[in-house]
């Protein structure tokens, strides 16, 4: 009995936490990228527009332990759907950016139906760029490449184009620290899985801005 206890908990902690972490790991896991990324609380309220009397298009609440719910809407309350990048344990919540105003954010609600509405910017509510996402949170816990990046974008160059030149590439990353944004190039540190260390530019995303690859919040 208390076998079969255990393995239930085990079941129950183990659904939680892959429920919980969202972060897309294929190429075709993002369905919108944006202009960066919105930084949201956990109440987030989402109007039709970014006016004084936009009308409320969803309420979604989450905790701690990833339990995330849905108001004032028929959609599915399904994390990997929503978000851009989740993780609860962490306190970090992300939507994609489709625009943004002063005081408002335009966000990408639902990757997988692309629906998108405004939220209001406060003190727990900001905008960052790709640029100002990838440096604040890819310093505190490094960045990673998905599993479907082709070997040509596992090169390192010497400036921030292609036509500086390869001057390192690596199979298989155990981390990498980004430092410096140029553009679509980002200048990173990889610790490779035979532990040596390699630096120079990355390409972590296209010309039309499609992902290559995120910061690794777990």
């Amino acid at each position: 009995m208390k076998k079969i206890i255990l393995i239930a908990t085990f079941l129950l902690i183990f659904t939680l936490k892959s429920n919980a972490d969202v972060t897309p790991q294929y190429l075709g896991s993002v369905n919108h990228w944006g202009i960066g990324v919105a930084q949201v609380g956990k109440d987030i309220k989402i109007y039709d527009t970014n006016e004084k009397n936009a009308k409320l298009e969803a309420n979604i609440i989450w905790n701690e332990f990833g339990k995330v719910e849905c108001k004032n809407t028929k959609m599915n309350c399904e994390g990997r759907e929503m978000f851009l990048g989740f993780a609860p344990e962490n306190s970090v919540a992300l939507f994609s950016v489709e625009d943004e105003t002063d005081d408002w954010i335009k966000i990408c609600y639902n990757q997988k139906r692309k629906l998108f509405g405004w939220i209001k910017k406060d003190k727990d509510t900001k905008y960052l760029s790709w640029s100002e996402f990838l440096i604040s949170y890819g310093r505190k816990y490094g960045m990673y490449l998905f599993r479907d990046v082709p070997k040509d974008f596992k090169r390192l160059y010497a400036a921030p184009n292609i036509e500086s030149g390869c001057v390192d590439s690596f199979f298989l990353a155990n981390h990498i620290s980004p430092w410096l944004v140029s553009g679509n190039w980002v200048l990173v540190k990889v610790e490779n899985y035979d532990d040596k260390q390699k630096t120079g530019w990355l390409r972590f995303r296209s010309d039309t801005g499609r992902l290559f690859g995120f910061v690794n919040l777990k």
